[in-house]
């Protein structure tokens, strides 16, 4: 027993003493770093805006985690990708754009604004090329909006049509001994069928084709305008596998312009920009550039652009907490400055709980009498949708993915992992019948599930009321397009569940119209993280995990799986989790 403490109060005072260590060297190389990107950006001539871009989320972040781990993992925020190309668009030294195809992962609506971005960008006269060794399908579609696509000789482009994926995880479940007790309302409400099926349901099948194709054929009427190809031959090529096709006849085919290597490519911007062979290149990153100095806005009306990107209380550390959220609506509602606010919404949904709590704090801004628009990012669905649906007024892309008015209950039966795996029993006593409802160690009793599932469609009467109300629609109305189904953008504006197909800065515009404002500026919430509040939250995140995990040894991963399941909220407005690519 002595060897058992001895053995513990050194690992738990050696993991301290580490991670103290790491806290002050952190310390040390976050304050160069801050240093470093606090420091305003000026272009020499001749400058390039590179686009070497990597994950894209709605807002920018700087991860200083990242950093310091020495991750190559890159991140934009398509906050400051928009900003440097309107900057790179009005600065003189600027020549142009070069788009670096080399990675680049994003929603299919936001890599339908940046494409908007580029397009505009060209209208100034300014070049745009890019250049990939190989193309995934997303990177060709963005980098088509470029005057001339280059590619490597030996290079390929992935271009075969949008295909959706679900993962299902009932057999892993199965094998760990986890039942998912699923209660729903919504025929097409299939988030839940990860953990009940091992395949598509039809009606799931029918709702995928249904929005993917839009989508697709959106995507192909931009390309076909940026190479001046029909739709049909679009749709030609892509039953090809292109992946497989020789560079040259890519080429011949008109889906790309020229064939060079990358020092090829370096020698041809430099005769753009008129430099010589031996000069250097100036490339500016996004950051740099969006850092480049304006003129101050000492406009005192204030609208408030409040970002909700990711899932509603799911516990993710870059999600939506609908606590702090509130705050910032709540201190938003009360601040004489603000006039109107956009609330930006790129989240599949999550908590019911939480999500209502935000349509509240939405509905009393309203009544403070601020105008509020809603503008949609990549998915706006069931409590993404919740919290847009009372908004003066709905914007979205084409490609957003929306609705999904449905609701489900989780409860998770962990008897056969606690039990079966594990080993443990359970025993106790109570002084009435549902004492101990809601156990993780034993399954529902039919009368508990009979009563849940009237709880779940109370939950459902909710939400539809609340679209029908925020939206003017009657409930029947409502409830023809809900039943959990998802809505392309495009499709969305067709049955009422928005109002216009638009972007961030559209919403922007619309709010100032309608709040009366001429001059204004802009103030964006929730407040970013600080390079200490970043170390903070790592530190304890990683120093808890570690002690608990040299305890457990290979049953870590038990107690990982367990610690997911019950930080879901059981009743659950989310939108089905499905890869297009």
């Amino acid at each position: 027993m002595k060897k058992f403490f001895t053995t513990t109060f050194a690992c738990v005072l050696g993991v301290l003493i580490a991670g103290l260590l790491l806290m002050l060297l952190s310390i040390v190389a976050l304050t160069g770093m801050v240093i470093t990107t606090e420091t305003e950006y000026t272009a020499k001539p001749n400058t390039i805006l590179k686009l070497d871009l990597g994950i894209v989320s709605d807002r920018s972040q700087e991860d200083y985690i990242a950093f310091l781990l020495g991750s190559q993992e890159k991140t934009d925020g398509l906050d400051q990708i928009l900003k440097a190309i309107e900057t790179a668009k009005q600065n003189k030294n600027i020549a142009g754009i070069y788009i670096d195809a080399n990675g680049m992962s994003m929603g299919i609506a936001t890599l339908d604004r940046i494409h908007r971005a580029l397009a505009d960008f060209k209208d100034s006269g300014k070049f745009v090329y890019a250049y990939a060794d190989n193309y995934t399908q997303r990177e060709y579609l963005l980098s088509a909006a470029a005057d001339s696509v280059m590619l490597n000789p030996v290079g390929a482009i992935d271009f075969r049509g949008l295909a959706g994926q679900v993962t299902f995880v009932k057999g892993l479940y199965d094998k760990l001994g986890i039942e998912m007790q699923v209660l729903k309302v919504g025929t097409y409400k299939s988030a839940v069928e990860p953990y009940i099926n091992t395949q598509m349901s039809e009606a799931n099948r029918e709702q995928t084709m249904a929005y993917m194709t839009p989508i697709w054929n959106h995507l192909l009427e931009q390309l076909s305008q940026d190479r001046n190809l029909s739709v049909e031959q679009l749709n030609n090529l892509a039953d090809t596998l292109l992946i497989t096709v020789d560079a040259k006849d890519l080429v011949a085919k008109g889906l790309v312009d020229t064939l060079m290597y990358r020092p090829q490519m370096n020698q041809f911007l430099k005769a753009k920009v008129g430099i010589g062979p031996d000069d250097d290149l100036t490339f500016a990153s996004v950051n740099e550039v969006a850092s480049i100095k304006r003129a101050a806005n000492k406009a005192k009306d204030e609208i408030a652009i409040v970002y909700a990107e990711g899932g509603i209380d799911m516990g993710e550390s870059n999600g939506v907490n609908t606590a702090e959220l509130v705050k910032d609506l709540t201190k938003i509602k009360n601040d004489k400055n603000i006039k109107a606010v956009v609330l930006r919404v790129n989240s599949p949904g999550g908590s019911a709980y939480g999500s209502e709590q935000v349509w509240a704090a939405i509905e009393a801004i309203k009544a403070a009498g601020k105008p509020v628009a809603v503008s949609m990012g990549d998915v706006a669905a069931s409590g993404g949708y919740y919290i847009s649906c009372n908004a003066d007024r709905i914007f979205a892309n084409p490609t957003t993915l929306t609705g999904s008015i449905g609701i489900y209950g989780i409860i998770p039966n962990l008897e056969g992992l606690l039990s079966g795996k594990l080993g443990l029993t359970f025993d106790g006593v109570q002084t009435n019948k549902y004492g101990n409802f809601g156990s993780f160690n034993r399954p529902m009793t039919p009368d508990e599930r009979r009563q849940m599932q009237n709880y779940i469609e109370r939950g459902y009467e909710l939400f539809t009321s609340r679209c029908a109300e925020g939206r003017n629609m009657s409930l029947d109305a409502i409830k023809k397009i809900a039943e959990g189904r998802v809505w392309d953008g495009a499709t969305a504006l067709e049955i009422g569940l928005v109002d216009e197909l638009g972007e961030l800065d559209d919403a922007i515009e619309w709010v100032a119209q309608e709040a009366g404002l001429e001059k204004y500026k802009t103030t964006s919430y929730p407040k970013l993280k600080t390079a200490m509040e970043q170390l903070m939250d790592e530190l304890d995140l990683n120093v808890k995990s570690r002690i608990v995990a040299s305890y457990l040894g290979e049953n870590y991963k038990y107690l990982e799986t367990l610690k997911q399941i019950r930080n879901i909220d059981p009743i659950q407005y989310r939108m089905e989790d499905i890869e297009l690519y």
